[in-house]
């Protein structure tokens, strides 16, 4: 019986923990920060560019560092530190700005921190939704209770040390694979909505018809997204994008109603992408790597569009280049994925081994006049890592050996059925 209340002890710390970790981030984000209802009530939004530009720098900075140092002591230090500027930011009115930008640095390590304890959830994307959507509800509650600021700011603090008896697993540095050819459109993305998000929040707050009902529009995009994500994560991206266009078209006009469904639109399109991005960020072994890269890609975008948070006519300037920047990113999406969608046929086709049992694969060398029982085991296992599409160098990382003997294992191959490179052995299986 103890055994058992300790394993689900455990599984909670790993599945239970992470979700409301992010939650807490989520609601910490959305209330103080990030251009939030409580922070619009103390500061100006002006005072957004000091939380905003340290915040992205970071990101950057654990990209870089993340396996230099002890993330996992460094991540829960700059956490605990995220948490205690929080707590005293509004007792210390002088220092504020500075408590900004310390938060901002802080705050960056933390949330990778908990894109890390999220990827050892059994299903990420979903727990990733589900951390996303309940800080919204958090929030929801909030602004409904409506607390002082003297009681809401500790208790954001203390809402962010949830992540602290989690438990932390090792990371390891891996290729960033599929990443980088998403970052433009991350950054494109969020420079346009990100930067409209901020803008609008502080008309919201005087024009909304019920307080939190945007919420209600985030919540839903979430979980959809986390269902589209395990169907085809692109799937979130270009209905996100598609939002993204609606959100900005109903501001060609300013009024109460426009502004209203501006923000329930970007509201869909922000939880959309967002859900997609996490799934993105927290694939593989080297979550720190990829977090930090993506998310710092981003932030880069708002804070790229901080200019236009003191533009007078920013409706119109962001109505104008929005369905231009958004539809030539769905256009060049569009491209980008056709040419590597050809990319992957092509080495599907080279991949025999994924194509076809070793059986299939020892019926067509017999065809070829080299039967299986000509090949030695470590001959064999080169072929069909070869077939697969796996360089030498993965090839003798996965069987031990140095790439001088892959290569010399690769040549017998190649003698015995008649060949004189990869791209001959190919035509000939294929054929």
């Amino acid at each position: 019986m103890g055994w058992r209340v300790r394993f689900k002890g455990f599984a909670f710390r790993r599945e239970g923990l992470p979700i409301l970790a992010l939650a807490a981030y989520d609601l910490w984000l959305l209330a103080f920060p990030l251009q939030g209802y409580f922070f619009l009530k103390m500061n100006g939004p002006e005072n957004f560019s000091w939380f905003i530009i340290p915040h992205t720098a970071s990101f950057f900075l654990v990209a870089w560092l993340g396996h230099r140092i002890n993330f996992r002591v460094v991540s829960l230090f700059a956490g605990t530190l995220a948490a205690i500027f929080t707590a005293v930011y509004p007792f210390l009115p002088p220092f504020q700005k500075y408590l900004l930008a310390l938060i901002g640095i802080t705050s960056a390590f933390l949330i990778v921190r908990i894109g890390c304890l999220l990827r050892r959830c059994r299903d990420p994307v979903m727990a990733s939704a589900l951390g996303l959507a309940l800080g919204n509800v958090l929030l929801g509650i909030t602004l409904w209770v409506n607390p002082p600021k003297e009681a809401l700011f500790p208790l954001l603090g203390i809402l962010l040390l949830s992540q602290v008896p989690a438990p932390f697993y090792p990371q390891r540095k891996e290729p960033l694979g599929d990443l980088l050819r998403y970052l433009p459109f991350i950054f494109a993305f969020y420079l346009l909505i990100g930067t409209f998000y901020v803008c609008l929040m502080p008309f919201y707050v005087k024009y909304y018809y019920f307080n939190g009902s945007e919420l209600l529009f985030y919540i839903g995009a979430v979980l959809s997204s986390a269902v589209l994500f395990r169907k085809k994560p692109d799937y979130s991206l270009v209905v996100g994008v598609g939002m993204g266009v609606f959100a900005v078209a109903f501001l060609h006009s300013f009024t109460r109603l426009t502004s209203n469904l501006a923000m329930y639109a970007v509201q869909a399109a922000a939880g959309l992408i967002d859900v997609f991005c996490f799934g993105l960020f927290i694939r593989g072994g080297d979550v720190v790597r990829r977090f930090g890269l993506g998310a710092g890609t981003m932030l880069a975008g708002p804070m790229v569009g901080l200019p236009v948070l003191y533009t007078e006519r920013w409706p119109m300037v962001l109505c104008t280049g929005g369905n231009i920047v958004l539809g030539l990113g769905l256009l060049l999406f569009y491209f980008v994925q056709t040419t590597v969608r050809g990319r992957e046929i092509y080495r599907r086709k080279a991949s025999l081994v994924t194509e076809i049992d070793e059986t299939r694969l020892a019926e067509t060398c017999r065809a070829l006049g080299t039967p299986r029982e000509l090949f030695s085991y470590r001959e064999w296992e080169i072929l069909k890592l070869t077939l697969s599409g796996k360089p030498i160098r993965e090839i003798a990382s996965l069987l031990n050996l140095s790439e001088s003997s892959v290569k010399t294992y690769l040549q017998r191959v190649y003698r015995k059925l008649g060949v004189s490179s990869k791209s001959d052995l190919l035509q000939k299986l294929l054929s």
